[in-house]
């Protein structure tokens, strides 16, 4: 496996792994990755992809991409809390591996790719996880993450609430 910073060449491999998101979902309800209701055009992605790496030459944005056999199994991004200069200093973690490939280290390889990434952009790094997804608490814990709150029925998905543990991690310069 091989973790890297993502390349404009990854629009096919990270488009497949959005993607892939909604068949977990399917299979699992409790899938902790939250998404839209429906799966997003080519187009779509297209400009989310273009708003991505617009960031990312801006110097605003961080993402990761970790690569098993060719393929993009995962990724990790982090991206400014908000456009004001007044919140910038905060980013906002999200990390996605692929089913087929959770407990093989993926993720652990992706944080400590990105965090590293994110030294002298942001003083803060905060996410998101729900309750029902205790391996990934497990693997944030690890790399310094503190639980500093908790959104109650924050995420709804097939009419189940879910709460959101609020984590942050302080990155250091």
């Amino acid at each position: 496996m091989q973790v890297r910073n993502v390349a404009w060449t990854d629009f096919t491999g990270i488009a497949a792994l959005r993607m892939g998101r909604y068949d977990a979902i399917a299979n699992d309800p409790n899938y902790g990755m939250v998404s839209n209701p429906s799966k997003p055009t080519e187009a779509e992605l297209a400009a989310w992809f273009g708003e991505l790496q617009r960031g990312i030459l801006e110097g605003k944005r961080v993402c990761s991409v970790a690569v098993e056999d060719g393929h993009i199994v995962g990724m990790a991004g982090v991206t400014p809390e908000g456009r004001s200069v007044e919140t910038r200093h905060v980013g906002v973690l999200g990390i996605e591996v692929l089913a087929g490939y959770h407990g093989r280290g993926i993720g652990s390889a992706l944080l400590a790719h990105v965090l590293e990434a994110c030294r002298g952009r942001f003083d803060s790094v905060d996410l998101a996880v729900i309750p029902e997804n205790p391996r990934a608490e497990k693997l944030y814990r690890k790399f310094g993450f503190v639980e500093y709150g908790r959104r109650p029925r924050a995420f709804q998905r097939g009419g189940t609430y879910h709460d959101f543990i609020l984590m942050r991690k302080a990155i250091a310069p």
